[in-house]
């Protein structure tokens, strides 16, 4: 068997890379120049091991997908322990049904689209099965995928209160306006960004009875994003 990479594998990490955002972003989230990225593209010649390991994180597939297009590694997925939550449902039952899904960790904070509700630093609390199609047309790879809960009213009707929502944690610098999970001390909140004059950032809330918040230049810089919302309910 070679291990010499199959044709086509400059066009699975082009692919890969259009999927996670483009040449600039999966740049800024692998520290491989643009240039390098493009460089590979057109499978000239031989990855750099390190940086194509870069790439590969940062858009969620392994490098023996890019290089041969298909999972090389063993199927580890006997020895993965089912979420306990799932019980003795029809889900459970169902391999099937299993497989089309991936378990999502859902993190134990509770967003607010208000003023701010405190919370300790979001850990883990659990995994939420999530349909693999849908997080491949979102564009978001597994590794970065988490869920939180949104509590309060001011993003309505974009996203309801009680809403979970899909938060991609590449998305931690907010290039293009959205809706953001920003982290402002102890509290989380979730808020779409704008952009206005001289580096300022404007907090907006969908629900039109609040008023939006600006930042001037030192406070905006100092915003903590934790990730993009991507998902709640519907995509965003």
């Amino acid at each position: 068997m070679s291990w010499l990479p199959t044709p086509g594998w400059g066009e699975r990490l082009e692919a890969a890379v259009i999927k996670s955002g483009g040449t600039k972003a999966v740049s800024d989230g692998s520290s491989v120049p643009e240039s390098t990225i493009k460089r590979y593209f057109k499978a000239d010649n031989e990855p750099g091991a390190y940086k194509l390991a870069a790439i590969a994180r940062f858009c969620g597939i392994s490098v023996e997908q890019i290089l041969y297009g298909e999972q090389v590694r063993p199927d580890m997925s006997a020895q993965i322990e089912r979420p306990t939550y799932l019980g003795e449902s029809d889900l459970a039952d169902d391999e099937e049904a299993l497989s089309e899904v991936v378990f999502i960790p859902r993190l134990a904070v509770v967003a607010s689209a208000g003023p701010g509700i405190e919370n300790p630093f979001p850990e883990t609390i659990g995994h939420l099965p999530f349909p693999k199609a849908w997080l491949y047309e979102l564009g978001v790879p597994e590794t970065f995928a988490r869920l939180l809960e949104l509590g309060g009213d001011s993003m309505e009707p974009t996203i309801r209160d009680g809403s979970i929502c899909l938060l991609d944690t590449r998305s931690q610098v907010p290039r293009v306006e959205g809706v953001y999970a920003l982290i402002d001390g102890r509290d989380v909140r979730i808020k779409r960004i704008g952009r206005g004059w001289e580096g300022k950032i404007v907090l907006i809330s969908d629900n039109e009875r609040y008023e939006s918040e600006t930042l001037a230049a030192p406070d905006a810089e100092a915003l903590r994003i934790a990730g993009k919302i991507v998902w709640a309910g519907g995509k965003i």
